[in-house]
């Protein structure tokens, strides 16, 4: 699948959707370059930390959807395989949940890092 044949002002289906659920490449680096630097990444990382709870709605959604399905193949359908599958892929989608709320509680916790 190349981006290639894609008509111009198109994205593809996979980067739309990995720029609808993936918040990290919307943040700067606060770790590295100069203080000034370092201060005023921290300050856009703030100003952008407003967008996190709409992630964080989307992941625990993710999460809630998995778990619910990993249900229904256990409960109702008595397939196990699949049902662990989708335990796992909670699991993983709780994980980032849970950075995500991390992030965004240190961003609201502590206005100026530097």
């Amino acid at each position: 699948m190349d981006d290639i044949h894609q008509p111009p002002g198109q994205e593809a289906f996979w980067h739309l959707l990995y720029r609808f659920l993936w918040p990290f490449p919307y943040f700067r680096d606060v770790t590295r370059g100069s203080l000034l630097e370092r201060q005023q990444n921290y300050r856009y990382n703030r100003r952008m930390g407003t967008h996190l709870p709409r992630f964080m709605l989307k992941w625990a959604c993710l999460t809630l959807f998995f778990f619910a399905l990993g249900c229904l193949c256990e409960e109702l359908l008595e397939i196990v395989l699949p049902a662990a599958c989708c335990y796992v892929t909670s699991t993983w989608t709780l994980t980032i949940f849970v950075q995500l709320t991390v992030a965004w509680l240190w961003l609201q916790r502590f206005p100026e890092l530097h």
